[in-house]
């Protein structure tokens, strides 16, 4: 499968942000520090109460980011609050790029992120994540300390142990946060928009891709996912339970009784007596048989 895109797509970053004004610098930093070039960043505050929207400002007016890039960034501050999936869905629309490259305003990029995804992208894949190294407020590493980074991480691990990456999406959130997305604008049109769950939006889109394509997980430490007090899994993590069932229903009913465009995705259909057993080991027939 090869790609019709240039040889040197654009990618198009976007980083919603709320209330990160102390981690904003080193976010944007990663980005300038990309050993790939061809970029364009659109910046969205969702009214952060804490001055993000002045620093964002004061960060993109400085000359050395002025240099990085002239005339290739966008910045949009909200004046009322619209949520995190609202804000994603504004900043592709209001981008330009063939590749989607979406960072959480509280962590980083490895400076060759964008270049080895692209490098995916170009060899024919829609959806690319990678592995996750977690972090602390100062930038110390967290992945084998913090029991929640831990968690984390054995699911990504567990990825290589079932057959698709499509598989382990069904059990957990592998690719554990939308920073963590690069798509091409060409799946996003087929998938849609980013839909309004305040916790596993992420998830969502994820599974919803699954129907569409098969995921690429590359096995290197390429973001740097941030634990701090104001993560918005500790915030609302009371809700996770309900919106999961919700999206995992939601998957089961479009994969159960109709050929998917992915013809490896999960389903009946596609995996047949595996895909029965599958849901057993991990506990989905509750799923499965309220979307049938």
């Amino acid at each position: 499968m090869i790609s019709n895109l240039s040889p040197n797509p654009l990618v198009s970053v976007i980083i919603p942000c709320y209330n990160h004004k102390p981690f904003l610098e080193q976010c944007l930093k990663s980005v300038a520090d990309q050993t790939y070039t061809n970029i364009e960043v659109i910046i969205l505050d969702d009214c952060s109460p804490d001055g993000s929207a002045a620093e964002i400002d004061r960060l993109i007016h400085c000359n050395t980011w002025k240099a990085r890039f002239p005339k290739r960034t966008r910045f949009y501050a909200f004046t009322h609050n619209q949520g995190a999936h609202n804000a994603i869905n504004y900043g592709i629309n209001h981008s330009n790029g063939d590749i989607i490259a979406l960072l959480n305003s509280d962590d980083m990029y490895h400076p060759d992120r964008i270049q080895l995804m692209v490098n995916q992208i170009q060899r024919g894949q829609d959806f690319v994540f990678s592995r996750v190294q977690y972090i602390d407020s100062k930038n110390s590493y967290l992945t084998y300390f913090n029991p929640r980074a831990n968690i984390y991480f054995r699911a990504q691990q567990n990825i290589k142990r079932l057959p698709t990456v499509g598989f382990a999406c069904l059990t957990f959130n592998v690719s554990i946060s939308t920073g963590n997305f690069v798509l091409t604008r060409s799946l996003y049109n087929r998938v849609g928009l980013f839909n309004n769950y305040r916790y596993c939006h992420d998830w969502d889109f994820l599974l919803r891709s699954l129907i569409h394509t098969e995921p690429f997980f590359l096995d290197q430490d390429l973001y740097y996912y941030r634990f701090h007090g104001d993560n918005t899994f500790e915030s609302l993590h009371a809700i996770g339970p309900q919106e999961s069932s919700s999206l995992l229903t939601n998957y089961f009913s479009a994969a159960n009784f109709q050929w998917t465009p992915n013809p490896l995705a999960p389903s009946k259909l596609n995996w047949p007596g595996f895909f029965e057993q599958f849901i057993r080991w991990y506990g989905l027939e509750d799923f499965q048989q309220i979307a049938s």
